[in-house]
């Protein structure tokens, strides 16, 4: 894709007010670039509209203009789907920022795009309410991006994905053409629901600027179990799952990680759950929330774990948090496993998911596939059960060079997508496709959907200005 002409940007920039663009040096970089860190990012400009007026018109003239653009939330994307790698104008939301009325009996939030989720959740819970869409980014990640990415989190095996959660958007087209869908209606049974087909697509076939958020209760703080458990292996991991589902109380998340995970976070400062932890263990740890109705329930469940331990059976250890720091404790070291992975140096991820009775299976298989084939890597697995959702973290050895380590990956990746299509499963459970896994999409996609989704982008953006040459 060709730079723009300077002619064509002073045009542009002569359309707007003075402080709409930026082609500072450093927002460049910043703005035109996503937490994968693979592509180099190589933006025309930034800009930071304020409405969905001004998106509207700023998107129409880039049209007019023939300019390219590429829509940014909080950039906390691994898939390379807000990358500008080639010149393209980068739509920042971030000052569209505000957070409106609240309606407490309808249990509904007007936002703009740019809202942080972690604000969102802040001002729902000031009313008792609760936007259950959650992850370790909520800090920096912007409801714009949770929707056009459809994203999952850590809760969704009892709340699901984000479509759930959304009533009404205020999308643009790269024609500069404003949809108003949904409004704060809980039904509307009238043909195609074109708010769905604009929810986890990138933002390759319209721009969200604003949405009707669905709420729900805050869940009782006096009720929320936190437990965090060493196990032997993975199988009992999911023995734990089945056993747990089957108690009489709402499991809200129930995540693992192994052990080269949990290590990882304790080199970088945090707290161990376990006094005794064995710095070589290979056990897989579980962490669980719940909301417990019934104290004799959850009694009887801690007394079978109990035991369990006492044998050293599946259950190695375990931990009980008693307040609301120590649950903030458990969860940080769930949390941060990314964040310090990524902050240790260059690393590779991926995200994939299978049915949840696939999950040993997989795991088992894809932990054999790495240590046989590629003993070099050093690899983290952790996830979320509930939904079969399991990361990939591969540090780079200090032996290899940057380029041969992402051709081993590279390779590696290949090896993972084959594997995860033998279960049906998705090479991409939750971060998108973007551009580093479009190559992958025919993994978990037919030939005939892949069609049809590029017959609906030619729809909505048939010059391709708008996110070009992301997921299809």
């Amino acid at each position: 894709m060709p730079q723009p002409h300077s002619q064509t940007l002073s045009e542009l920039r002569s359309l707007f007010r003075s402080d709409f663009f930026s082609n500072d040096a450093h927002d460049l970089i910043t703005y035109g670039a996503d937490w994968s860190g693979v592509l180099t990012p190589d933006p025309a400009l930034i800009a930071f509209p304020r409405s969905t007026f001004e998106v509207a018109s700023f998107l129409s003239e880039c049209s007019r203009l023939s300019l390219s653009v590429v829509p940014s939330g909080g950039r906390t994307g691994l898939s390379g789907g807000a990358v500008a790698a080639n010149g393209e104008i980068v739509l920042s939301l971030e000052k569209m920022n505000r957070i409106g009325r609240l309606d407490a009996s309808a249990r509904t939030l007007q936002v703009e795009a740019g809202a942080i989720t972690e604000n969102i959740h802040r001002r729902a819970a000031d009313d008792g309410l609760f936007w259950p869409v959650d992850f370790a980014s909520k800090g920096s990640s912007q409801v714009g991006g949770n929707l056009s990415t459809n994203a999952g989190g850590v809760r969704v095996i009892r709340y699901g994905l984000t479509r759930q959660w959304v009533l009404g958007l205020t999308v643009v087209t790269m024609a500069g053409k404003v949809f108003e869908l949904g409004g704060s209606l809980e039904k509307n049974n009238t043909g195609i629901d074109l708010r769905q087909i604009f929810i986890g697509t990138e933002g390759t076939l319209g721009v969200i600027t604003e949405a009707v958020l669905k709420l729900t209760s805050l869940p009782v703080e006096s009720r929320t179990r936190v437990l965090f458990l060493e196990l032997s292996d993975f199988a009992a991991v999911l023995d734990l799952f089945r056993q747990a589902r089957s108690a009489s109380f709402l499991i809200s998340a129930y995540e693992c990680l192994t052990a080269a995970c949990l290590r990882e976070v304790l080199s970088a400062g945090m707290k161990s759950p376990f006094p005794n932890f064995d710095s070589d263990s290979t056990s897989v740890f579980a962490l669980i929330e719940i909301e417990v109705e019934e104290e004799m329930v959850f009694d009887a469940f801690l007394e079978t774990l109990a035991r369990d331990a006492e044998n050293q059976a599946s259950v190695l250890n375990a931990v009980v948090a008693e307040t609301r720091k120590h649950r903030e404790e458990l969860w940080e070291l769930r949390e941060r496993i990314a964040e310090t992975i990524l902050s240790q140096g260059e690393a590779h991820q991926q995200d994939l998911s299978v049915g949840v009775s696939d999950l040993a299976s997989f795991f088992q298989g894809v932990e054999s596939r790495y240590r046989t084939a590629y003993p070099e890597f050093e690899v983290f697995i952790f996830g979320h059960i509930g939904d079969g959702n399991l990361h990939f973290f591969i540090r780079k050895p200090e032996k290899l060079s940057s380029d041969d380590f992402h051709k081993r990956c590279a390779e590696s990746d290949q090896m993972l997508f084959e594997f995860c299509q033998s279960f049906r499963g998705s090479v991409s459970a939750e971060h998108g496709i973007g551009l580093l896994k479009k190559d992958a999409l025919h993994f978990s996609k037919s030939t005939a959907e892949i069609e049809y989704a590029r017959a609906l982008k030619n729809v909505f953006d048939p010059e391709n200005f708008l996110n070009p040459g992301k997921v299809v």
